[in-house]
């Protein structure tokens, strides 16, 4: 089913389909939990007022050895606790990681912004930053943030009006946090932007690092990632020290806590309004209310991280999709029997532009011929070869491809009707087998034999490994451009596509790789269709129609121009 346009969404986008939290089970478990640690404090209260003043071994015996049992369960049901919290964060992880992915695959290209490729990581590295709010481990921290007045409540039945003590102390720790969870979300915002701008220039660098060295620009790239470099350490440090701020605030009200309950307790035993084992039980009880507290301060600051981590998958979740597989039912029959493509007032822009850079084109494309689009630098002609391709959708009008809108076609099958030629040759991370047969999604015979027709089976038998030759996709590969153009139009044509659009293709190759290729395209001239965007005249020459993109606008120029006449048959060349 393809899904064009704004993808209505689950309520919660950033909860994976079929995943669910133990609701219910953490929340009996983190009651148990509570319950169970009131065991020390009711047993410091019942030793010092009762079995010290009235000496009875027995009881005291019975009342520890519940006690010990008390802690054991609680032990075991905690550890239990962070059991399911850590497996439910790692399937959480997995899944939402999965459909982030499929949200990127599967996205309308036009409208997915300006961001660069560290941006995209970014916000692809976000998942790690939502799972302590989705596998139940804030959900946790709350229910025993609820469960503070029942402390409380013991505080004030034991001590009367020494519970104001620990009740000023919390009011004025729950304040600073707030104010400083807000400093921080500030300090990690800015840290973000810093970041994003520092790992773009570093992609870009390392993606174009020969030419910087071709124009030794080395020292002066250096300079300007130090300055990238300083403003991230810059943003880390304040990060540091807003997250270590909120940290030692709550280190330094804990011990408030304990003095303050002592000091004033001191006071109340002294006066005869309180026990000394109410005074301990105060104590133990106050500190075990602060828990709850710091974990609650802890989660607030990994909270402003996880604000701007949610935004940053919000607005990944909400890039547009452009997934095929509709079934056009009325539009199965083809307007001209023997066309292949047929644009029909196609009108395409980009996202960020309000001009279109296609606006109603037209052109019929027919079993057999070859058409040649020319045009200024940056007019839009590889933009239309995406369009007829399906990467991009059109705004308005249509692309029909053997008679069926190209939206119909699922993905796997698109390929086998069109096979899209770039100017740049793109090598996955993989095995050249992997390459040549798009990871085994093509069968690997019809792909030798598309090689051994551009010689790779022979450049490719020259090296250590052959076929299992592994390629990393960039720069430091050891084989050739040249080669690696040839393995990119190899995966192309082994799909045997019945239409084939040629982006300036030839501008990696070798002489004799543009020999190769020149001799392929003459070949299967007749048998495909053919859309031709290069400079090349012995290429153009193989086209029978022209057009020139200009305004935005497709207009057919005479064949008998001269630049074709001029054309020199592919025989007379000297290569």
């Amino acid at each position: 089913m393809m899904r064009f346009g704004r993808e209505q969404y689950r309520k919660d986008v950033l909860r994976p389909e079929g995943f669910s939290q133990s609701v219910y089970s953490l929340l009996l478990a983190t009651l148990a939990i509570s319950i169970l640690s009131l065991g020390l404090p009711v047993l410091t209260l019942q030793v010092y007022d009762r079995i010290l003043p009235n000496p009875g071994t027995g009881t005291l015996s019975v009342l520890i050895a519940g006690v010990c049992v008390a802690i054991v369960l609680e032990a075991v049901l905690r550890l239990t606790r962070s059991y399911v919290i850590g497996r439910a964060g790692a399937t959480y992880e997995h899944r939402m990681a999965c459909d982030a992915m499929a949200k990127v695959l599967n996205a309308d290209l036009s409208k997915m912004g300006g961001y660069g490729i560290g941006e995209h990581l970014q916000r692809m590295s976000a998942v790690s930053k939502l799972k302590d709010f989705y596998n139940g481990y804030a959900l946790t921290v709350k229910a025993e943030l609820a469960l503070v007045p029942l402390f409380f409540g013991l505080i004030v039945y034991i001590g009367g009006y020494l519970a104001v003590v620990p009740a000023v102390i919390l009011a004025a720790f729950t304040a600073i946090s707030i104010w400083r969870g807000y400093r921080l979300q500030q300090a990690l915002k800015n840290r973000e932007v810093v970041d994003d701008k520092r790992f773009n220039f570093l992609i870009e660098s390392l993606e174009g690092v020969h030419t910087l060295k071709a124009f030794a620009l080395e020292k002066f790239f250096e300079r300007r990632y130090e300055a990238l470099e300083e403003d991230s350490t810059a943003a880390n440090y304040r990060v540091t020290q807003e997250t270590s701020g909120t940290f030692n605030i709550g280190a330094v009200f804990s011990h408030l806590m304990v003095a303050s309950v002592i000091s004033a307790g001191a006071w109340f035993v002294l006066n005869g309004m309180l026990t000394t084992g109410g005074l301990i039980a105060i104590l133990l009880l106050s500190g075990r209310m602060m828990q709850p507290i710091q974990k609650a301060l802890a989660l607030w600051a990994r909270y402003q991280d996880y604000s701007l981590a949610r935004g940053y998958m919000e607005e990944l979740f909400s890039t547009p999709q452009y997934i095929r597989g509709l079934d056009f039912a009325a539009e199965l029959t083809p307007i001209v029997p023997d066309c292949h493509v047929v644009l029909e007032n196609a009108t395409f822009r980009y996202a960020s532009q309000e001009k279109p850079i296609l606006e109603n084109i037209n052109l019929e494309l027919r079993r057999g011929e070859a058409v040649l689009i020319s045009g200024v630098h940056g007019c839009g002609k590889s933009t239309l070869l995406n369009v007829m391709a399906g990467i991009y959708p059109v705004e308005d009008g249509r692309v029909m491809v053997d008679g069926q809108r190209i939206q119909g076609y699922r993905s796997e099958d698109l390929v086998r009707h069109i096979g899209y030629v770039r100017s740049n040759p793109l090598i996955f991370r993989g095995t050249i087998r992997d390459n040549i047969t798009c990871f085994g999604q093509t069968n690997e015979r019809q792909a030798r034999e598309v090689a051994a027709l551009l010689n790779v089976d022979k450049d490719v038998a020259a090296l250590p490994s052959g076929f299992d030759t592994f390629l990393s996709g960039n720069d430091t590969d050891n084989i050739t451009q040249g080669l690696k153009q040839r393995i990119a139009i190899v995966r192309v044509l082994a799909t045997r596509p019945r239409i084939i659009l040629f982006d300036n293709a030839d501008r990696a190759l070798d002489k004799e790789g543009y020999a190769m290729i020149y001799s392929l395209l003459a070949r299967i001239k007749n048998k495909v269709s053919m859309v031709i965007v290069s400079d090349d005249r012995n290429l153009r020459g193989l086209t029978e129609r022209h057009y020139r993109l200009e305004n935005a606008s497709l207009v057919e120029v005479d064949e008998q121009s001269t630049e074709k006449s001029n054309v020199r048959p592919y025989k007379e060349l000297r290569l």
